[in-house]
């Protein structure tokens, strides 16, 4: 009988160690994952890895018009002006809406905010103090083909702009004045900080002086003209 006693006490005791382990297993299998690191380092990698897409041809100068772009010889205007031009119907992926889209236009303006954009542009918000507002964009040379017009241009403003700035993702205040110049172009309308009513923008931004009286240096043009091709 004592026997029998002791075994029962013995099983019950082999019962409870193995179930005390299996719960402990349980408990650092189901662990979540500690995260090392920057808290926003899954943030910051789509931010600076991505490229645009919409209109990215025309934006980058790699669409079958990109040979019509008048690069000698930009059209001194203002923000009214362009803001004033009548909206296209719409707006091709591959081709230019001319004259604006195969214009370089030369403006003074108050840059206001700037950020670093998804697709890493440089959003620039450009302000003629009289309530007039428009975007230029910086394109990324990261995202543009060797072949463009403009890929000389656009490596000069961003270089330009990175001597003075620092872009992160969020609106910084500029408040300066700027001499800009860039190629015409209308952009979809969705609620961008600083959009045109037109949707026109400089885009993209070939160079870009700060202070009054800024004197922008002539747009490179030592890439291949592309036959255009199209009508």
């Amino acid at each position: 009988m004592k026997r029998w006693i002791l075994q029962a006490l013995v099983l019950l005791f082999l019962l409870a160690f193995a179930g005390g382990s299996s719960s402990s297993a349980a408990t650092v299998r189901f662990q979540p994952p500690q995260l090392q690191g920057d808290s926003n380092a899954v943030d910051q990698e789509p931010l600076n890895g991505y490229c645009g897409v919409e209109r990215w041809l025309v934006k980058t100068g790699t669409d079958a018009d990109a040979g019509l772009i008048n690069l000698q010889s930009p059209t001194q205007t203002t923000i009214a002006a362009l803001i004033s031009l009548p909206a296209p119907t719409t707006l091709p992926t591959n081709n230019r809406i001319q004259p604006t889209e195969t214009t370089v236009f030369q403006l003074n303006a108050t840059l206001t905010e700037y950020k670093l954009e998804p697709d890493s542009d440089y959003h620039l918000v450009l302000s003629d103090g009289s309530g007039n507002s428009m975007i230029a964009e910086m394109a990324s040379p990261a995202c543009v083909a060797s072949s463009s017009r403009l890929l000389s241009g656009i490596q000069n403003a961003r270089s330009e702009f990175d001597a003075r700035y620092i872009t992160t993702s969020s609106f910084q205040t500029a408040n300066v004045p700027v001499t800009i110049a860039g190629v015409g172009f209308f952009d979809f309308l969705h609620g961008q900080n600083g959009v045109a009513p037109n949707g026109i923008e400089l885009h993209a931004v070939l160079d870009i002086q700060f202070g009054t009286g800024g004197t922008l240096t002539p747009t490179p043009t030592n890439t291949p003209i592309p036959t255009p091709t199209g009508t």
